[in-house]
């Protein structure tokens, strides 16, 4: 008989280092479904709820938390223990009016920030495909697996580029603004030895420089993959 995919289990061990979780004290650890954002580049719903907001102190509390809809994700209730969050993710906990967004750290690669009420249907998501689909719409992707459609000829259509972010309002995913990756804007790194910083871009080639918001002799490079604008002067939401 053939094998059937990949293992449904993942040990603690083998877990991404970000995770706030004991290695050593047990040996299995909730391994996420697949979803908008991959493995290693997320929590899934029982972490967060058990591990960083401590909302339950063991797997079976956590569970019966999520499974009675207490914990939103941008926008909707969510009920699989196996769900992964991830980058700009907006966590929601209505009973106790408490919402979180997941955002890039130095530290810690991603982490949790407590953001008021007002930005919790707030969101910035990078653009990663654009397309033109059946019917002549332009069908934007991305990097949580969000997809758009415009008319071929409205003016978003032809200013919003891959590389872009759009300030969107969920669940109803409204676009709210467009952030192009110019010189000038504020963006974040989300990937790689520079994670977590934030800064002002100087800079577009090969490699993108930014300025540090706070300390202007600081200067972070990376690759475009790397990069998520977040604000034109300035973050347009909390993101540390």
């Amino acid at each position: 008989m053939g094998k059937m995919g990949g293992s449904r289990h993942l040990k603690r061990l083998a877990a991404p280092g970000y995770w706030p979780i004991a290695k050593r004290e047990k040996v299995w650890v909730v391994k996420p479904r697949p979803g908008p954002h991959p493995m290693d580049q997320g929590f899934p719903l029982l972490v967060v709820v058990r591990d960083i907001l401590e909302l339950a102190t063991t797997a079976r509390e956590a569970k019966r938390i999520i499974f009675m809809k207490k914990i939103w994700v941008d926008g909707k209730p969510r009920y699989d223990y196996k769900y992964q969050v991830g980058l700009m993710d907006v966590i929601s906990i209505p009973d106790l009016g408490k919402h979180y967004r997941v955002v890039p750290d130095p530290f810690k690669f991603l982490k949790l920030v407590e953001i008021p009420e007002e930005e919790s249907n707030l969101k910035v998501v990078k653009v990663m495909g654009k397309r033109t689909v059946k019917g002549g719409k332009i069908q934007l992707t991305t990097h949580d697996g969000r997809n758009f459609l415009l008319e071929p000829d409205s003016d978003m259509a032809r200013s919003i580029k891959v590389g872009h972010s759009l300030l969107i309002e969920v669940p109803s995913q409204e676009i709210k603004g467009i952030f192009p990756l110019e010189v000038g804007a504020v963006a974040a790194m989300i990937r790689g030895r520079m994670a977590g910083h934030i800064g002002t871009i100087k800079e577009l080639a090969e490699f993108i420089e930014l300025q540090d918001l706070e300390d202007p002799n600081l200067i972070y490079r990376g690759t475009s993959e790397n990069v998520l604008v977040v604000g034109r002067e300035k973050p347009a939401i909390k993101v540390r």
